[in-house]
């Protein structure tokens, strides 16, 4: 029952923080066209991320018999969930915490996305996730999200001029740092995959020996 509950609330404020951040793109005066603002959003690996997140949590206690269920709900893809999660966190602490001065209700959507939903997600793994049942291939796998996403964000930036991130910016930096940049995140996706199965390991083997000694 405390899973549920925790779930619930956890994707309460994941989908509460994707709306306020829409509304509050859609609403900004400087901003493209609707259309463009909804392509834009989704063009945000912050975005997607927590996207997924939210449905990983919600799906499977509303639909547990379902498909959709039963793979958000498999150990693995919700160690990808924690893996990208941890990467939005880190990068934003580091790299964008102190880019464009947010406020108010900006600044609660960043805090919720960036920190609190992270958090939640990390929690998550580490209290309700099974252990030991994580492949090392999730390493490998991890990065396939990344990858698109970085294919994406370099065509649409040639299409339309627009770039999510600032060291993804090749009009301001070019090809050749982005791709640099772009190779420094796959690398920050692999080291906390690993130490996502190293944890997971060392949780089950620790489970193991309690029940041992019971």
């Amino acid at each position: 029952m405390m899973m549920i509950v925790f779930r619930v609330v956890a994707a309460t404020v994941g989908l509460f923080g994707l709306a306020l951040q829409f509304l509050l793109m859609a609403n900004d005066p400087s901003g493209p066209e609707f259309a463009a603002t909804i392509i834009n959003f989704f063009s945000y690996f912050t975005i997607l991320t927590n996207t997924l997140v939210a449905l990983s949590m919600l799906v499977p206690v509303i639909a547990p018999a379902s498909r959709a269920g039963q793979l958000l709900d498999k150990p693995s893809v919700r160690t990808l969930n924690a893996g990208y999660s941890a990467v939005v966190a880190l990068v934003y602490f580091f790299f964008l915490r102190n880019v464009g001065g947010d406020e108010d209700w900006e600044l609660l959507a960043d805090r919720l996305l960036h920190y609190v939903m992270p958090a939640m997600v990390m929690i998550d793994w580490l209290v309700f996730g099974n252990k030991g049942q994580v492949p090392w291939a999730i390493i490998g796998r991890s990065l396939v999200i990344p990858i698109l996403y970085g294919a994406w964000t370099l065509v649409h930036g040639a299409l339309t001029g627009w770039y999510p991130y600032s060291f993804f910016d090749v009009t301001r930096i070019g090809y050749a740092k982005t791709l640099v940049n772009f190779g420094g995140f796959l690398c920050m996706f692999v080291a906390v995959a690993v130490a996502l199965v190293l944890l997971d390991r060392l949780v089950a083997l620790l489970e193991q020996q309690r029940k041992m000694s019971q």
